[in-house]
């Protein structure tokens, strides 16, 4: 549950540049509540089809690893392109989320110093505090970040109670209207900016092995986590989503929309308490992110997908040049593009989708040739789910870049091909790994990621940060 912290705290953040869409152009009314269900919906079809996944490839390797076995090894270096990709997004977000958390409570933050806006030192300096104590291992970071996933859920379903108190338990209608072509565009764009509520899904398949138990206990406590947390930020949306519209302003400049939601529902004890809450499980996420890359690059070197040096560990277990190195973009990133998480969220959506939409094809794949064989009812019902998302994240992947693609989508049809070159390039000059080599390089680079990484209980990893076939 611990890693869970990155996809609860997207009510945090997505509502913003929603209402911002919206709200000005006086259309909320009719393309609030499709925009918002059909988000939902594409969760529901993802989490169920993240069931299946979560039952064939329990190594941890997740939709990477299904992805490789139904598509072969371009796949898996276009999938840990985008990873690299992602992890830095992830991390990129949730500071500025943060920063934002902290400029709603300390709005000097927003002052300039000799020319410089403060919000920029101060996303730097945590970012470099959050760096080292990533450094330190997993244990660690743990430590200091692992409880702010139950502390977020508490805040959702607080709030989520606040709302019903308040105003009744009162969902968004759906408006058939949002789709004419009036409104469309808004419906859509709107749809593609709180899709950002769908990041980190994958972490709980890759975490199947942290799990106690069999293949099968651990598939199914792998999938309750998964529930229990996009189950949270479902019914968030859902619930807390009409409030949050109601009771906010999204031209304000000062004050983040959830934050002027938490005011408005809350008292003041547990509404700093909220935003308190809202900040931990952010540097989490932060956390998880910077883990996440560094056990990445040393599973990818043991594949031969890069060179040694970048995935060469210090004694607490970490890649520490790939953790400075990615301390390193994000503080250039921070420079040049501001610490706003509008200026992120796109790109970030957008990488998420094409990975969802590669599991899901993948699992299609599978189901079909099963159904082939078996042609049972069960086979049938849970190949129309998986074609129905597959079709509805490869639908959102094309609205994510067509929508957004002047604000950095674009960026994925440039880096990818370096990185999947550069990858290639690499394998070629190093030589294939061996089989084991190749397992081992898999196990560390997925199943090791994140906050529980010291927890990982997968074939050959032994101790915090030592693995071995």
């Amino acid at each position: 549950m611990a890693v869970g912290g990155d996809p609860a705290t997207s009510p945090l953040y997505v509502f913003g540049p929603f209402l911002r869409l919206i709200v000005p152009a006086g259309v909320a009314s009719v393309t609030f509540g499709p925009s918002v269900w059909l988000a939902v919906l594409t969760v529901s079809v993802v989490s169920l089809t993240y069931r299946l996944v979560l039952t064939w490839v329990t190594d941890g390797t997740g939709g990477s690893g299904l992805s490789e076995e139904e598509f072969g090894r371009w796949a898996s270096k276009v999938n840990a392109s985008i990873t690299f990709i992602e992890y830095s997004l992830t991390f990129l977000v949730s500071m500025a989320a943060l920063v934002t958390f902290l400029v709603d409570r300390f709005p000097v933050i927003e002052d300039d110093l000799l020319g410089v806006q403060l919000r920029l030192p101060v996303a730097l300096i945590l970012s470099l505090l959050t760096g080292l104590v990533v450094l330190r291992g997993p244990r660690i970071a743990a430590l200091a970040f692992g409880p702010a996933t139950a502390g977020v859920l508490f805040l959702l379903w607080l709030m989520m109670g606040a709302t019903i108190y308040r105003f009744g338990f009162t969902l968004p209608s759906f408006d058939f209207t949002a789709f004419h072509s009036d409104y469309l565009g808004f419906t859509l764009g709107g749809y593609a900016r709180i899709l950002a509520l769908m990041t980190g899904i994958e972490v709980f398949a890759n975490l199947v092995s942290a799990y106690e138990g069999d293949e099968a206990e651990r598939s199914r406590k792998a999938f309750r986590s998964l529930m229990i947390v996009m189950g949270s930020t479902a019914a968030t949306m859902l619930i807390v989503g009409p409030a949050i519209l109601e009771l906010s302003d999204p031209a304000r400049t000062d004050v983040s929309v959830f934050t002027q939601t938490m005011d408005a529902l809350l008292p003041v004890p547990l509404a700093y308490l909220g935003t308190g809450i809202g900040m931990a499980v952010l540097l989490s996420a932060c956390a998880t992110a910077l883990q996440g890359i560094a056990h990445l690059a040393h599973g990818l070197t043991h594949r031969r997908y890069l060179p040694g040096w970048l995935g060469q560990t210090n004694r607490h277990g970490i890649a520490a040049r790939m953790v400075w190195i990615e301390l390193v973009v994000i503080a250039v990133s921070f420079t040049l593009f501001g610490t706003e998480e509008e200026s992120y969220l796109a790109v970030y959506a957008a990488g998420v989708f094409v990975l969802l939409s590669m599991t899901a094809w993948a699992a299609g794949s599978r189901l079909w040739r099963t159904l082939r064989r078996s042609r049972s009812g069960r086979d049938a019902s849970q190949l129309a789910a998986v074609l129905t998302a597959a079709v509805l994240t490869s639908l959102a992947t094309v609205v994510i870049f067509v929508e957004r693609f002047h604000d950095g989508a674009w960026l994925y049809l440039a880096l990818v091909p370096c990185l999947y070159f550069g990858m290639t390039r690499a394998q070629a000059s190093l030589g294939a790994p061996s089989a084991e080599e190749d397992y081992l390089g898999r196990c560390i680079a997925c199943t090791c990621s994140g906050q529980l990484a010291a927890a990982c209980t997968c074939e050959g990893c032994v101790g915090e940060g030592n693995h071995a076939k």
